[in-house]
């Protein structure tokens, strides 16, 4: 079975992304978004191997190629943060395109590069776009006399650094009379102009060279590496320099090794690889610090193990690798990490015995949470699978991402806050579709606050933010004033004086994650898991139920809709004249949440016939709600 594994682009961003972006701690409420508007297709039927980055600020591209009925296209899809995924827009047309990769720059400019094999040769092409304009024409990097796909090289790769140049690398078939598999290497640059450097050959002549990755550093240094026959090598660049002459760092690459190499903002890079020595198939890794030599190859497992490996690195130097094997009851997907100056943990397994899982990704967030993704074959049919590592923490138990028929191909981006997207492929009645879904990891990013000195009239002193958040809705604000005083809501008044202390306000999202800001002049936020629960709908429907035993033609049930900022401890307390009050407790999450309500709340509590008024109170460790209330009548 072959299996060409995309690009999982990963970028770091160092620069000083401003008070607005923060990064979650490990106590905030990391949720995968529900099949509503975030959970899109994003293409129509004929698309596969989607391709996806991320910007600073959390807005995502999709790339994919789709077989439109006559032609081979590459599509694009856009979503900005809090908002909703573009139609596709098409950027390039050709007779076969596969893998088309992308990557995004911090600022949102992103470039876009694929294979495109013509009626005689087969060209690599490459499209851009500003962070906020349209994609531009498709422009040639290499062109090679194959047509055979057999012997077609394989998949261009492509990079980015802080300031948005485009590094890409990719292997050129040379059709040498008597030498089938002779392949070059080639890499070229994308200038401020947007105009591309003349290609230049990083592997020695005549060499197999094939499978390429590329990384660039904070700084502009750029690491590439490829495999040629049975050995592993690589090459590097300087910001603004030549390339390197090529260096081996194994002599047991295995067939199709699919180097992984990626560089954390000190400038040391690592890299992964698939390897095959004593009859045994492994994943080696190598790495090297800046200004030294790459360091002996180290086995990070050896047995029955599929060449696909990912790597991702957070801004510490912690890296995670992953893979997958066979361990005699099928393929699992496996995972060892590294902490910075460190070696290298025992492997750990992620996905479940006895069902082949597939094709394993992983991206890092900042603050080092991880976010691995895989292919797994269910009964029911392949299904996107995900699992989550807290930073210092142990993965958690996979979920399924996608529904269950047959969906491969997975990818996965992370933005600096810890906001992931996800994007794969399935087949759907129609054919093949792209689809995508975002896990909400962070709190709304707050862009601006306001606020008067001085009094105005009967209003008082006037406060305002705005916010956004990547996956959600902005769902409350609360201020809390000097004197001790609270408000709600992204504009309130204040009676009081502040002078020079700080005005403070805790914004949430839909579920859950928060933001603290404390405002003088000028405004300074950061995650926050110390949230007071608060109320923000508690509504009931229907407001008339039977009671016990009833045969009166009304409802036997009523439904409470509860809307909270925080997961909480949420008391009903049921209150009638003449009547013990009656209570019901619940433990409720974040956001909208139902719960029943029957004349019978438990075996020995009843609510009798009358006119009841409930009161709903929500607490944590934090603090105790506002009161809520409706009311509810029970009938004989």
């Amino acid at each position: 079975m072959t299996r060409v594994i995309t690009r999982l682009v990963l970028v770091i961003v160092t620069a000083l992304l401003g008070a607005a972006l923060v990064t979650p701690p490990a106590g905030a409420a990391p949720t995968w978004r529900p099949v509503t508007n975030l959970f899109a297709d994003l293409s129509a039927p004929g698309a596969q191997t989607p391709s996806i980055g991320t910007d600073a600020a959390g807005s995502s591209t999709v790339v994919w190629s789709r077989y439109d009925g006559t032609r081979t296209i590459v599509e694009t899809s856009y979503r900005p943060v809090g908002g909703t995924w573009s139609a596709p827009v098409v950027i390039a047309t050709g007779a076969q395109i596969g893998f088309a990769q992308v990557a995004v720059a911090p600022s949102g400019g992103a470039t876009a590069v694929w294979r495109s094999s013509e009626l005689d040769r087969s060209v690599v092409q490459a499209s851009s776009r500003s962070a906020s304009g349209t994609w531009s024409e498709p422009v040639t990097l290499s062109s090679d006399p194959s047509r055979d796909l057999s012997s077609q090289p394989d998949v261009p790769q492509v990079a980015v650094d802080p300031t948005g140049v485009a590094t890409a690398t990719w292997s050129r078939f040379e059709a040498v009379p008597g030498q089938p598999w002779r392949f070059t290497v080639q890499t070229s640059t994308q200038a401020a102009d947007g105009t591309w450097s003349t290609p230049v050959d990083l592997s020695p002549a005549g060499s197999p060279a094939r499978t390429t990755d590329v990384t660039v550093d904070p700084a502009g240094n750029a690491t590439a590496v490829w495999s040629a026959g049975a050995t592993l090598q690589a090459a590097t660049r300087p910001a603004g320099g030549a390339w390197s002459a090529p260096v081996q760092l194994s002599a047991a690459a295995g067939p199709r090794a699919n180097p992984r190499v990626v560089v954390d903002p000190s400038g040391t890079a690592t890299a992964v690889w698939g390897s095959f020595a004593g009859g045994a198939y492994g994943v080696q890794t190598a790495s090297r610090a800046p200004g030294g030599a790459w360091t002996a190859p180290l086995d990070l497992v050896s047995g029955d193990v599929f060449d696909t490996p990912a790597i991702a690195v957070d801004r510490q130097g912690n890296t995670t690798a992953l893979w997958q094997q066979n361990d005699g009851s099928g393929w699992v997907v496996t995972s060892a990490s590294r902490p910075a100056g460190g070696a290298w943990s025992a492997p750990v397994l992620l996905s479940a015995p006895a069902d082949d899982s597939w094709d394993p990704q992983v991206a890092v967030d900042l603050a080092g949470n991880a976010t691995a993704i895989w292919a797994r074959d269910l009964a029911g049919g392949r299904v996107i699978e995900a699992a989550r590592r807290p930073a210092q923490g142990e993965w958690s138990e996979p979920i399924e991402l996608s529904a269950r028929g047959d969906a491969q191909h997975p990818q996965v981006a992370v933005d600096p806050s810890g906001n992931v997207t996800a994007a794969w492929s399935r087949k759907a009645d129609a054919g093949w579709i792209v689809q995508a879904r975002g896990l909400d990891a962070a709190g709304p990013v707050v862009t601006g606050i306001t606020g008067t000195t001085s009094r105005i009239a009967a209003r008082g002193r006037a406060f305002s933010v705005t916010a956004h958040d990547v996956w959600s809705r902005v769902a409350s604000a609360r201020w809390t004033f000097p004197d001790g005083t609270t408000a709600s809501g992204t504009s309130v008044s204040y009676a009081g004086t502040t002078g020079t202390r700080p005005v403070r306000v805790v914004l949430t999202d839909s579920v859950g994650n928060a933001t603290a800001c404390s405002y003088t002049s000028t405004f300074t936020c950061r995650a926050t898991t110390r949230i007071r629960p608060f109320i923000d709908r508690a509504r009931l429907s229907p407001k008339k139920i039977r009671a016990v035993g009833s045969d009166a033609r009304v409802a036997k049930k009523a439904r409470a809709t509860i809307t909270l900022n925080t997961a909480a401890k949420v008391t009903f307390t049921f209150r009638k004249a003449g009547s013990k009050r009656v209570t019901l407790v619940k433990k409720l999450d974040a956001g909208r949440n139902r719960v029943t309500i029957r004349a019978r709340l438990s075996a020995r509590k009843v609510l009798a016939p009358g006119r009841w008024k409930v009161v709903v109170t929500a607490k944590n460790a934090v603090g105790t709600s506002p009161k809520a209330s409706f009311r509810l009548r029970v009938v004989r």
